[in-house]
This record gives C-alpha cells, sequence and structure tokens, in this order.
C-alpha cells in the first residue's frame, strides 16, 4: 500500500495513548483521567498509533450510529487531543453553540459559504495546529444505505498537504482503533479502495447499515 509512505522524515509514529510534542492538546491531567474511566466502564479501549504531527485529518469509520460520534469525543478527550469538527450551522446558538465552538465545533451554512473543500484548506493554511474529524459516510440511515463515501476528506488532506489518519469504530471488540496513516496522491479513483480496505474487517454499530467495501463479507450480523 505505497501511499502509506510519509513523503516527510520529520514525521514519526507514536503508540497511543503515548503523544507526540508536535500533536495539539487539550485539557489536563484530571479530563484525561476522567474520560478514560467512561471508556474502560464501558469496556472499550483506544490501540493504535497517531502521526506526531501538528495537522491532520482523521477518518472516521464505519459509520453506522449517532454514538460514533459521541466515541470519537470520548477517545479524543481521553487521549488529550484538540480535534475539530464540521457540523450544520444550525446548532450554533446561545450557551449550545458556545460549548460547540469550545469543543471544537465548526459552524457550516452550505446555502452561504463557499466551497466546503476550500474552506477547509484554508482552516488547515492559516492554523499551524489543526486535527480535524470527518465521517466520510455521513449520515447514516436506512435511506443513505449505498450512497457511498463524500470525497471531502480527501481533498481537504491533499489539498492542505496533511495525512490521512483513520479512526475504526471496533464495536465487535470494543476498540477505537486509531492508524494507519495514509497520504493521499491526488488520484482518488485509485487511493478510495485502498483507504476503505483498511476499514474492511471492522464491523460498525449497526453491521446491516454498513456500505460493502473491498474485502468485506457479504454477510454481516448484528452487534448484541
Amino acid at each position: 500500500m505505497e501511499p502509506t509512505l510519509s513523503p516527510s522524515t520529520d514525521i514519526q509514529q507514536t503508540e497511543l495513548p503515548k503523544l507526540g510534542r508536535s500533536i495539539p492538546r487539550r485539557g489536563n491531567r484530571l479530563t484525561r483521567a476522567f474520560f478514560t474511566f467512561l471508556m474502560r466502564l464501558f469496556g472499550w479501549r483506544v490501540v493504535g498509533e497517531l502521526p506526531d504531527t501538528p495537522r491532520l485529518v482523521f477518518v472516521g469509520a464505519p459509520h453506522t450510529s449517532n454514538g460514533d460520534f459521541f466515541m470519537t469525543a470520548f477517545t479524543m478527550a481521553a487521549l488529550g487531543i484538540d480535534v475539530h469538527f464540521v457540523m450544520k450551522h444550525t446548532p450554533f446558538v446561545g450557551p449550545v453553540g458556545w460549548f460547540l465552538r469550545w469543543f471544537g465545533g465548526i459552524p457550516l451554512d452550505r446555502g452561504h459559504t463557499r466551497d466546503f473543500v476550500s474552506q477547509m484548506v484554508d482552516e488547515f493554511e492559516q492554523r499551524d495546529q489543526f486535527l480535524l474529524a470527518i465521517m466520510p459516510e455521513g449520515t447514516r440511515g436506512k435511506d443513505h444505505v449505498g450512497k457511498g463515501w463524500r470525497s471531502g476528506f480527501y481533498y481537504i488532506a491533499h489539498g492542505a498537504g496533511v495525512p490521512l489518519v483513520m479512526v475504526k469504530f471496533d464495536y465487535q471488540n470494543r476498540r477505537m482503533r486509531v492508524g494507519p496513516v495514509f497520504w493521499p496522491a491526488g488520484d482518488y479513483a485509485t487511493d478510495l479502495p485502498l483507504i476503505q480496505a483498511e476499514f474492511a474487517a471492522i464491523n460498525g454499530r449497526h453491521p446491516e447499515l454498513m456500505l460493502s467495501l473491498p474485502g468485506q463479507s457479504a454477510t454481516r450480523e448484528p452487534i448484541a
């Protein structure tokens, strides 16, 4: 899988939960301990590796439940990582809006903003540290099955010159699996099957809502 090789020798892999110095942080020892305790209370662990770089795009999949957002938030809070996410602008009002912005939310009004990819590339260019989390399957549900992945995550990373880092919602084994790193080469049609293949062995919360990816079996059993 050649595109996973980093074009920069400056980026090193760091085994979780240990983090490199370049990674932007959030919270403190108390908040990290609290969210780590919550995850362990429910039998979840964070495993994998994270590149020691201040800018990257997290790719979360398979996305079959609204709970995936909270699992991502708990994981990043347990690690103490400052991660940003994009969501519809309408909840960003009053105290809720303040909390969402504090938590890393970026409001997006598709009716009044220019191209989403260009806007996010600009965010990367304007910041020395910026970690962006995207679930390319979008809103999950029966009406969305088979519609495929949205390509924005790929073109944002390629346009900003940053790596993609896989985040896998492994509900079957209760693991949040971080990694590997994938550097987009600019050929989406060629790279997408390679990226999706990294998630082929992972079961989401609702396997019946999962998209068919390279290397997956045709039958998925529901997770209790």
